[in-house]
């Protein structure tokens, strides 16, 4: 009598496959390799990996972080120094335009003449001019007199 309980048993299963029902038999199969692949993983992901895996993950955040702010105040100083570069050549354009200005308003034959005709001044003869031997320091200090 076993054996037929064995028969019909069989029999349902190969039915319940026919029509896509698994039976209770490879139900059992598929929780044994799934406990078995748990297993296995678990074997691999120790607790040690697990918290290695993670502060490589928080390592790996932190850096990136850190390159993206460096990146930025990289692009902000390289914007601020085109906008200096910017202003120096604007200032220098100002400045050689007003010295131009400065250059042109001031003749020096009028300055000449009116020196000469108004105020009475001369050029100096060469007894007048003395020659000296002038330091590097910048200035040159007077003791006595001159004449």
């Amino acid at each position: 009598m076993a054996r037929t309980t064995e028969k019909k048993e069989a029999d349902a299963d190969r039915v319940k496959e026919l029509q896509g029902i698994p039976s209770a038999r490879s139900q059992g199969k598929r929780r044994a390799a799934r406990k078995a692949r748990e297993r296995r993983y678990s074997a691999v992901m120790s607790r040690g990996y697990v918290v290695f895996l993670a502060i490589m993950c928080i390592v790996t955040v932190l850096m990136c972080i850190r390159y993206l702010r460096l990146k930025e105040t990289i692009t902000r100083q390289v914007k601020q120094n085109n906008e200096l570069r910017t202003k120096l050549t604007s200032t220098r354009a100002e400045n050689d335009a007003l010295l131009e200005s400065i250059q042109n308003s001031v003749d020096m034959n009028h300055i000449r003449e009116v020196a000469i005709n108004e105020f009475g001044m001369k050029y100096a003869t060469e007894d007048q001019v003395i020659w000296y031997n002038g330091e590097d320091n910048g200035y040159v200090e007077q003791y006595r007199d001159v004449s």
